[in-house]
């Protein structure tokens, strides 16, 4: 029992010990994020102090007790060789690979700079191009640091040595500090973060390493040409959300543009005027949008059949935006003024438009497509037959077709996935009744094509 009590004593000696250097000697890597517009500076240096040094009063104990002291290890001891669950501590010379690139020896005058109180302590430099004008540093340390008295030690230089003034403010329980500028850099010029070497943490221990960045801003945008461009109606479009600027240092970049509107769709014939804004640029780019109205095309054939007069005039007359919403109001109406389940009021309603004497009663897709076959049409499953103006329908479930709509043309020529078309479910697409689905696929919500009609 004797030997036990001395063996758990002597254990718990060594856990304090242990970790006591754990807690003392943490260091990490330099860290310097060029993406975000807040860097993490990470301290590689530790916030040291002595540790306690184990003494020689072992040689003089029994056997037993100096053979389980043998393995124990000082705080020097594990300062060399790793913490207690193999962790290798960092130093100056072993920075992350990103910074170990842009890493620089100082000068012997900023070495010098840097002596501390009590010891003559070394410096580096890292090295950012392209920091954008509204850039934040956060500088991260081992230990909490008294933000009050950093004033002096983080500072940022203009390349005239001039100070800039700057806001320092903690975070992560006063592990971080965080360097903002008052106001933003300006365009294409340099500057200097400085981390000196005498900061202090609040346990006492001072900064062994020093750490100087020096940045580059990103150049200013000379300018951005203004867009005219023209579209036919219902082609796809959509406003650019990145614009080419030719920069300061003579260079082309790609930046983000804000749009004072948007496009919804592209139904409508006339010219639409966009305000574009671009953060850092002092002109407002202006995009001029001409969309042409849509004119009826005389035939419409592909390599296999070709469409007849009946298919093409349903064509024409649904690709004018007017007439389309003139078919949705009437096959709400004949519904009784039920907004839902009208796609074959609304497929109906379109053929009699163009001259098909489709009777008022047709009110679902069996009925339809009975009646239509009475007048000549065929049923295809065929899709490289398929063209702009046949009726389609989708999938039976036992009680005919759950779906109806006309066929405008194909998303992808080279892909049966994706077609525009035109039926009454318009409030799904933004109100417009032509817009692109599914052909030959089901989703959750749209079945896919099971046949389609025309008149050969």
């Amino acid at each position: 029992m004797k030997k036990f009590i001395k063996k758990f004593v002597l254990f718990c000696g060594i856990y304090m010990l242990v970790q006591g250097f754990h807690y003392t000697n943490v260091l990490a890597a330099n860290n310097v994020d060029e993406l975000s517009s807040k860097s993490d500076i990470t301290s590689s240096t530790d916030l040291h102090s002595t540790s306690p040094t184990s003494t020689d009063n072992n040689k003089d104990k029994p056997s037993e007790q100096n053979e389980e002291a043998k393995n124990t290890k000082t705080a020097d001891d594990l300062n060399s060789a790793g913490n207690s669950s193999g962790e290798k501590s960092s130093s100056l010379d072993n920075v992350s690979k990103e910074d170990s690139d842009s890493t620089q020896n100082l000068s012997n005058e900023n070495k010098k700079y840097y002596e501390g109180n009590s010891e003559t302590t070394t410096s580096q430099t890292l090295v950012k191009t392209d920091i954008p004008v509204n850039k934040s540093w956060k500088i991260k340390f081992n230990e909490p640091v008294d933000i009050d008295s950093l004033k002096d030690e983080i500072k940022v230089m203009d390349k005239n040595d001039t100070k800039i003034s700057t806001v320092l403010s903690s975070d992560d329980y006063n592990k971080s500090v965080i360097v903002t500028t008052a106001v933003n850099y300006d365009y294409d010029s340099d500057y200097t973060l400085i981390i000196g070497g005498n900061i202090v943490s609040l346990y006492g221990r001072g900064l062994k390493n020093a750490t100087m960045v020096e940045f580059k801003t990103v150049p200013s945008i000379v300018s951005i040409d203004d867009i005219n461009t023209s579209i036919n109606q219902e082609d796809n479009y959509s406003l650019p959300v990145k614009l080419s600027a030719k920069m300061s240092d003579d260079s082309t970049r790609s930046v983000d543009v804000s749009w004072d509107g948007t496009l919804s769709n592209t139904s409508i014939p006339g010219t639409y005027v966009f305000n574009g804004t671009v953060d850092g640029y002092y002109k407002t780019v202006i995009l001029q949008l001409t969309i042409n109205p849509f004119v009826p095309v005389q035939s419409i054939s592909n390599d296999y059949r070709t469409q007849s007069s009946i298919g093409t005039s349903l064509y024409n007359y649904l690709m004018n935006y007017d007439n389309r919403q003139s078919v949705l109001e009437s096959a709400i109406e004949l519904h009784g003024g039920d907004t839902s389940n009208n796609c074959v009021y609304f497929a109906s309603e379109a053929l009699r438009r163009v001259g098909l004497g489709v009777p008022t009663y047709v009110a679902n897709t069996l009925t339809l497509t009975s009646v239509l076959e009475s007048m000549g049409w065929k049923i295809g499953y065929d899709l490289s037959l398929l063209l702009p103006g046949d009726i389609c329908f989708t999938t039976s479930y036992g009680y005919g077709p759950t779906h109806t709509y006309t066929f405008m043309k194909w998303a992808d020529p080279n892909s049966f996935d994706y077609a525009y078309i035109c039926d009454n479910q318009g409030y799904d697409y933004g109100g417009n009744a032509y817009h692109m689905r599914n052909i030959d696929f089901a989703t959750e919500q749209k079945d896919a094509l099971s046949y389609f009609m025309y008149l050969a």
